[in-house]
Order: C-alpha cells, then sequence, then structure tokens
C-alpha cells in the first residue's frame, strides 16, 4: 500500500510539472529560425562546400565562444545570412562531427531542413521510449505512447524543441546505447557513445561505469572506434579545422570562468560555486575547484556502480546505473543550459518506474520530486538548487542499488533456501572465490 502511496504522489507530481512546463512554453521569447539549429545548418553547409575550417574562424582564445556573436564580414556569418537564417549569429562551439552529420540536410532549403529536424527528433524520443519501456519492463498497454508523451512534454526536452538543440540525439544515443549494452549488442553500443562523445564532449562520463564493470572489451572497442572516427572527422573536415577546434576553440571554452548566466539558464555546478566564492579566488582557480569537485562525485559514483567478485548485477541495475550518469552529465556539465536537462528525461522516466516496483525509498521520492519541481519553475530560487538535486539523487539512487546486489549463491533456488552445515551437495554449484 505505502508503495502505492508512493507512485501515486510521484505520477501526480511527474504530471503536474509537465502541465506546468506546456503552461511556461509560452512564454518563452521567439526564437527566430530556432537559432541552435540554425548553427547547426550553417556548419554543415560549410563541410559541405569544403570549407570546414571557417566552422572556427572567429575563435579567439582569450574569448568564451558562447558569449561572442560572429563578425559579419566572416565566411561564417556570411554562409548564415545567404541562407536567410538571422542577423546576429552566434558560433559553432561542438566538434565538426554533428555539421558532418547533418550536411546531407542542407540539400535542402533551411525551413525545409528545419521540419525534417523536428520529425527526426519526434522519431528519436519514440526510439528512446521503446528502449526504456523494454529495458524497465514496462508492460502495461500503450506503455511507449505514454512514455514518449511524457518525455516529450517534459519541460526540458520542449525547451530543445523550441531552440533547435542536439540533446534529443544525445539522449537517443546513450539510451539506446545502453540498452543495446546490456544485451550483449557491445561493439554497436560502443560506436553510440563514441557518437555521443564526438558531438558534444559530456557524454564521456558514460566511460566511468564501463570502467567500475571492468568491461575492458567495450572499452577497447570504444577507443577503435574512436580512432575510425577520428580519421572520419580528418578526412571529412582537413586537419586545419580540427587543429583550430581543438588547439583554441577547446582551450578557450575551458579557460578561464566556466559556467556564467542566470541559474535559471545555466543550470551546472559551477554556476553555483562561481557566485558563492566568487570573492574569494581567482576565477582561474575556482574554475579549477569546479573540475576537481566534479572529478571526486564521478569517482564516487564509479566506486558504487563497481562489482565486487562474485555479485551478481541484472541488465535492469546495469541499465540503470548507465542511466544515472546521464543525470550526472548534466549537473557537472561546465555550461549546462537548460535544454541539456532533456538528457534527464529517460532518467526522471526510470525513477518514476522505480517508485512503481517499489524499490525507490523516502529520500529518492523526495528528491526526484523536487528535481522535477525545480525543473519546472523558477520560484522560490529552485533553479539554483537543480544540480545540487541531481547529484544528491544519483548518488543516493546508486547506493539503493548496490544494496539490492547480492553475491551469487546458486542456481537452484530449493538449494539456496537449505542451510549449509558444511557439506557440498551433489548438483549444488557454489561461486568460485
Amino acid at each position: 500500500m505505502a508503495t502505492n502511496v508512493k507512485f501515486r504522489i510521484v505520477a501526480v507530481f511527474a504530471a503536474f510539472t509537465m502541465l506546468l512546463g506546456v503552461y511556461s512554453a509560452k512564454f518563452w521569447p521567439p526564437v527566430e529560425n530556432a537559432s541552435n539549429f540554425g548553427i547547426y545548418y550553417t556548419a554543415a553547409c560549410l563541410v559541405r562546400s569544403g570549407m570546414s575550417m571557417h566552422i572556427y574562424d572567429v575563435v579567439d582564445r582569450d574569448t568564451n565562444p558562447q558569449r561572442l556573436f560572429a563578425d559579419p564580414k566572416t565566411v561564417w556569418a556570411q554562409t548564415a545570412f545567404a541562407h536567410g537564417i538571422y542577423r546576429h549569429i552566434t558560433l559553432y562551439i561542438y566538434p565538426p562531427t554533428l555539421a558532418d552529420l547533418i550536411a546531407p540536410l542542407t540539400a535542402l532549403p533551411f525551413s525545409a531542413a528545419l521540419i525534417v529536424w523536428y520529425v527526426l527528433n519526434i522519431l528519436m524520443i519514440v526510439g528512446m521510449s521503446v528502449a526504456l519501456t523494454r529495458e524497465l519492463d514496462v508492460k502495461f498497454m500503450d506503455s511507449t505512447v505514454l512514455v514518449a508523451a511524457a518525455v516529450l512534454l517534459f519541460r526540458p526536452t520542449l525547451n530543445t524543441l523550441h531552440f533547435g538543440q542536439v540533446t534529443i540525439l544525445l539522449a537517443f544515443l546513450l539510451t539506446v546505447g545502453f540498452s543495446l549494452y546490456v544485451r550483449g549488442h557491445k561493439n554497436i553500443a560502443a560506436l553510440l557513445f563514441v557518437l555521443a562523445i564526438a558531438i558534444k564532449l559530456e557524454p564521456i562520463v558514460v566511460i566511468i561505469p564501463l570502467i567500475a564493470w571492468r568491461d575492458w572489451k567495450c572499452l577497447r572497442s570504444l577507443a577503435i572506434w574512436g580512432i575510425l572516427l577520428c580519421l572520419g572527422l580528418w578526412a571529412v573536415n582537413g586537419s586545419d579545422a580540427l587543429n583550430l577546434y581543438f588547439l583554441h576553440q577547446l582551450p578557450a571554452m575551458s579557460g578561464g570562468q566556466m559556467g556564467g548566466g542566470s541559474f535559471d539558464v545555466n543550470r551546472s555546478l559551477g554556476n553555483i560555486i562561481y557566485p558563492c566564492l566568487g570573492t574569494v579566488g581567482s576565477l582561474r582557480g575556482l574554475a579549477w575547484l569546479v573540475r576537481v569537485v566534479s572529478a571526486l562525485i564521478l569517482c564516487y559514483a564509479g566506486w558504487l556502480s563497481r562489482l565486487k567478485p562474485g555479485e551478481n548485477s541484472t541488465n535492469r541495475r546495469q541499465f540503470e546505473i548507465g542511466m544515472m550518469f546521464l543525470l550526472f552529465a548534466c549537473c557537472l556539465s561546465p555550461y549546462s543550459w537548460f535544454f541539456n536537462w532533456a538528457l534527464s528525461a529517460p532518467v526522471v522516466v526510470m525513477f518514476c518506474k522505480r517508485a512503481w516496483d517499489g524499490r525507490a525509498d523516502i529520500v529518492e521520492t523526495v528528491l526526484l520530486i523536487a528535481l522535477l519541481l525545480s525543473l519546472s519553475t523558477s520560484k522560490f530560487n529552485m533553479a539554483m538548487v537543480t544540480p545540487i538535486l541531481g547529484v544528491t539523487l544519483g548518488i543516493v539512487a546508486l547506493y539503493r542499488i548496490r544494496l539490492e546486489r547480492r553475491p551469487a549463491e546458486s542456481n537452484n533456488p530449493i538449494l539456496d533456501t537449505m542451510p549449509s552445515f558444511g557439506i557440498r551437495l551433489q548438483g549444488a554449484t557454489t561461486p568460485s572465490p
């Protein structure tokens, strides 16, 4: 009965936050041509024209490129203007992978390509929902439709669609990747992980549970796919574009203050630390403090995820652990803009299923409700605590999952219930030391 009550409370709050998100969407400022997709489309046009180096031709190592508009005289800005995107274009800040992937869309006019982008996002939400219902063992009728609707109406997901962002693609790659991983298709899973990392660097945290599980074969596949992808990027974009990204763009983004923007827009752990400690240390010193704190959180999460000799872990538990690192990616990213939290949509579905199964205790339930509220409203400074709630919820859930795992005792359920008197029974199996 208590389990039912907890799930009902979570379901009510989840439905309330979705309705609140839909209602608040009408107050978002209009965005001309879905600003982020316009950036991707411009970069893809340059790739298609064989001018990939001009994607980064306005890089300044001393200035964070997230805060710059392109000079109208640059090839980058002129390409955007030529396709009627907008007047004040911001910069492309990712590796060239995404531009390479959507280059085929540049065969269409921008408006048509944007419609295709929206359709692809909806299809990816459906694909992600299929993976979630399968791995979380959601068996009731029309469960995939319900999960897809919940993911779509999650406020950060709506925000992602509003801005034409790439986060839904990342969530799809990582969710389907972990689904394939736990079902034994590790080589394909490694390819999806590498693609996600090559599009945007935050998903690199998925390597941590693989290390914790000592899955060296999958890590080797990751390394091989990474090398092949780098060779492909070099063949398509040339060494000049890659040098500009890795030697200029990346240092410009990581140097000095990481974060910035209001709490409602950039909900990162660093964006909380800077205002609190900004008067007692240098920006570069605080940037390193944020990195150290983030590394410690990830190391502890990896330690909780590890498997001891003789411990068993079901596919579902491994999938849940993998999903938890999507939540950590949102919390610990230096620039966790609100649409970036769409990456946590499958994690929220997973926590709701844990409440349904009675596996979520009262602490986990309260933290989940608080996280949902913080992602749905900016009242009472809720936006400021979003990353803290996310980290705490992830750590608590990993600890609970660890308590659920038990050493593998026997393959015979009858023998498992019999006391042991120091006699090995014929047919019984014992774990290897």
